[in-house]
């Protein structure tokens, strides 16, 4: 089978320090409910003692997590889809379980064949993931494009072209108030942070992005 890693850099990852580690989430731990009226269909459920959410089908879920977004919040996650192409890849932070288009600052996509759709922000999509890609890991200094405090966390694995086929995965999931305090780059982890993608959006000098991708059997 083909392992891909993919590691995102940005000047960020100097950013801040903390004295509190962060921790993965422990998705046994939450109740994990669909999201608005975007819970479509197939299903949601967790391996690994609780550090991987899978999802299947057509669904956005989310779990109640408080979290407060600053300038220097990172969030990490594994990231691997199979299966159909799905639409849509990402996340969201959100405070009203309703999906509205308004505030779409507050999502993140990692690919998907709509994730290149005008009414999304280019600035918000990291990746041009398609499923097969392969395992994936991301770093992402979410605050560079959002701040705020939340009371819920989104996945997303939207395919309203096909209501099954599709699945995704989530791994090691992590929000730190800065690079220096993820568990993700505790000795002897993957150190990433991410920038956006390629797609259509050009500015952000301060960003540099190198990729690696490693075969293993």
């Amino acid at each position: 089978m083909k392992f891909f890693t993919k590691i995102l850099v940005a000047s960020a990852f100097l950013t801040g320090l903390s004295s509190a580690q962060a921790a993965f989430i422990n998705f046994d731990d939450y109740a994990i409910t669909g999201y608005a009226n975007q819970d479509q269909s197939g299903s949601a459920n967790t391996s690994d003692s609780g550090l991987t959410l899978d999802l299947a089908g057509n669904t956005w879920v989310n779990i109640m997590l408080d979290s407060t977004i600053t300038s220097t919040s990172i969030l990490n996650f594994t990231f691997e889809a199979t299966g159909l192409n799905a639409e849509l890849y990402g996340f969201m932070f959100d405070n009203n379980n309703s999906f509205e288009l308004d505030s779409m600052e507050e999502f993140g996509f990692v690919g998907g064949t709509q994730s290149t759709a005008s009414v999304f922000s280019t600035s918000n999509v990291f990746d041009d993931y398609v499923s097969g890609d392969g395992v994936v890991s991301y770093s992402i200094s979410i605050g560079d494009f959002f701040t705020g405090t939340f009371d819920r966390l989104v996945f997303i694995l939207d395919n309203d072209a096909s209501a099954s086929g599709s699945f995704a995965s989530f791994t090691n999931v992590e929000i730190c108030d800065s690079a220096a305090a993820c568990t993700t780059n505790a000795p002897g982890a993957p150190t990433a942070v991410s920038s956006p993608s390629h797609l259509g959006f050009i500015g952000l000098s301060l960003f540099a992005i190198a990729a690696l991708r490693r075969k293993a059997k």
